[in-house]
């Protein structure tokens, strides 16, 4: 599970790259259309990561407690 919470902190910063991008470019004057199209794309793909996240931390939860009753038994 751990390798899930260092994906899920590895896409937030690049999340919080691209907006930082966004801001700077939007300064700039230029692309801050196409700039703010990839970072709702971005944000929505890290809300649908997280969905995933939470399910399989869920999932793990539940065969463990399983695994740990089966070899107590």
């Amino acid at each position: 599970m751990a390798g899930l919470t260092q994906a899920t902190k590895r896409l937030q910063a690049a999340l919080d790259s691209l907006e930082q991008a966004v801001e700077a470019r939007a300064e700039d004057g230029g692309g801050e259309t196409e700039l703010r199209v990839a970072l709702d794309s971005a944000r929505q793909e890290n809300a649908a990561l997280q969905d995933v996240a939470g399910a399989v931390a869920a999932r793990l939860d539940k065969t463990i407690k399983h695994l740990k009753t089966t070899l107590e038994a």
